[in-house]
């Protein structure tokens, strides 16, 4: 579980974050050889002392497990700690684009409100503003409501990035059944 943490929530964004840090295209490279020459490092010295403090007991005893997570549970916590102290001396980023996961919630909002907008009119029998009758709703999806062709809010392009993103996220949520069954299997 601490390694699954560390990995997925520690190592993956601070070879990012480190990266950011950096502006000049020679120093990245730099940066990345030593980012995984520590990681490498790093992972076979907690994986011989924590191999070596949960198998110091002849017998199975549950508390020398218990202390070979709490090292790793301790570490994390203690590159948590250096992570806040060092704050100050972070580059910002100067990314002017927001993340598409901020966008979800304000879009989904969107086209839930412009589809009761296209309902309220229908239902009127009343015309648009090009003197149509508005009755293409049914062939929208639901994020198509929030493109400002619809009169939504957001742009085609952030609509397309959230329909690509959702097709992803089906594909993430499916290895979730597959790797229970294949731990089961194992």
């Amino acid at each position: 579980m601490n390694r699954g943490v560390g990995v997925g929530a520690v190592q993956t964004n601070i070879a990012i974050f480190g990266a950011e840090q950096i502006y000049e295209t020679k120093m990245v490279s730099r940066y990345f050889d030593k980012y995984y020459l520590a990681v490498n490092i790093g992972a076979t010295i907690a994986s011989c002392c924590i191999s070596l403090v949960q198998n110091s007991h002849q017998s199975f005893d549950i508390n020398a497990y218990f202390y070979g997570y709490f090292i790793g549970l301790f570490i994390l916590f203690l590159a948590i700690v250096f992570y806040i102290i060092g704050y100050r001396y972070y580059l910002p980023s100067n990314s002017n684009h927001d993340s598409i996961i901020l966008k979800i919630f304000p879009v989904i909002v969107n086209a839930y409100e412009t589809r009761r907008w296209y309902r309220e009119q229908k239902t009127r029998k009343t015309f648009d503003d090009e003197g149509w009758i508005i009755h293409h709703e049914d062939k929208l999806s639901l994020l198509d409501y929030a493109n400002m062709n619809n009169h939504g809010k957001f742009h085609e392009n952030i609509i397309s990035d959230i329909k690509s993103l959702s097709r992803v996220l089906i594909v993430f949520f499916l290895l979730i059944p597959y790797g229970i069954i294949y731990s089961q299997v194992r």
